[in-house]
């Protein structure tokens, strides 16, 4: 049985505003710190991408449906594989390793959002 509330799918857009912001902030602060490019355009890159996607899944129209879950769910996948990687690389939790929990939890979250909401649950698939 599926679980739907309307109050859940309004607060999406506003968490990947906040995980999109924080990634971007991240990256710029890297670059601030450490002078890491690598930081400030992955985190700028990731950002952008997952601000975008808050962006589109506010407007809950004909088409829109469920691909700005199914991006930022691809995109946090990334994220995640790729601070994964480097968290077991350099053994440090701070910051891959935090990047890496973040995004596997958003990235579970989009999961299920788009399961519930978007193309799989309006198909009955």
């Amino acid at each position: 049985a599926c679980r739907h509330d309307p109050g859940r799918q309004t607060r999406m857009p506003a968490l990947t505003y906040v995980f999109g912001a924080t990634l971007g902030i991240g990256g710029i602060f890297g670059y601030a710190g450490r002078g890491s490019k690598e930081s400030l355009v992955w985190g700028l890159f990731f950002g952008t991408i997952l601000c975008w996607c808050g962006l589109r899944m506010k407007d809950r129209g004909p088409g829109v449906r469920g691909y700005p879950f199914a991006i930022a769910l691809l995109a946090s996948s990334a994220l995640f594989f790729l601070s994964a990687n480097k968290a077991m690389q350099t053994g440090k939790l701070w910051p891959a390793g935090a990047v890496a929990a973040l995004s596997f939890v958003m990235g579970l979250r989009y999961a299920s959002h788009y399961t519930i909401y978007g193309d799989l649950y309006e198909y009955g698939v």
